[in-house]
C-alpha cells in the first residue's frame, strides 16, 4: 500500500475489521498482510479504538488462535466472542478461539 498516513491507516484497518463477521475471527497478522504494516502496529492501532461497539476490535486474535488482549480486559472480549456464538476453550495458560472461526479478509476481498 506504499507509505500511508497514520489517520489513514487507522481508517482503512478499522474499515476493514468491520468486515469480520458475527461469530468469526481474523488476526492481527492477517490484517498486517492486507495493509502491509507489522501486526504489533495493527495491536496499537486497535487499542486506540474508541468506539468498541461500532468498530468490534474483539474480533482480532493473534495468529496462534490465542485471544489476546482487550481494553476492557480479556475477560470481557471472551464473553462477548461467547455472546456472539464463538466457543473458547483454555490450553494451558493460554486462552483460544477454534481456528475453523478464523477468517481471511483477503478472501473476503478476493486479494488472494
Amino acid at each position: 500500500m506504499g507509505k500511508l498516513k497514520y489517520s489513514t491507516l487507522k481508517e482503512i484497518t478499522y474499515t476493514l475489521l468491520q468486515l469480520v463477521p458475527i461469530g468469526k475471527v481474523t488476526t492481527y497478522k492477517l490484517l498486517s498482510e492486507i495493509v502491509g504494516k507489522s501486526p504489533r502496529l495493527i495491536g496499537k492501532i486497535l487499542a486506540e479504538n474508541k468506539e468498541i461497539i461500532v468498530i468490534p476490535c474483539h474480533r482480532v486474535i493473534k495468529h496462534n488462535g490465542d485471544v489476546g488482549g482487550y481494553s476492557l480486559g480479556v475477560e470481557f472480549k471472551k464473553k462477548l466472542l461467547e455472546i456472539e456464538g464463538l466457543k473458547i476453550y483454555r490450553i494451558g495458560n493460554k486462552v483460544v478461539v477454534s481456528k475453523k472461526n478464523i477468517v481471511s479478509l483477503k478472501e473476503i476481498l478476493e486479494l488472494r
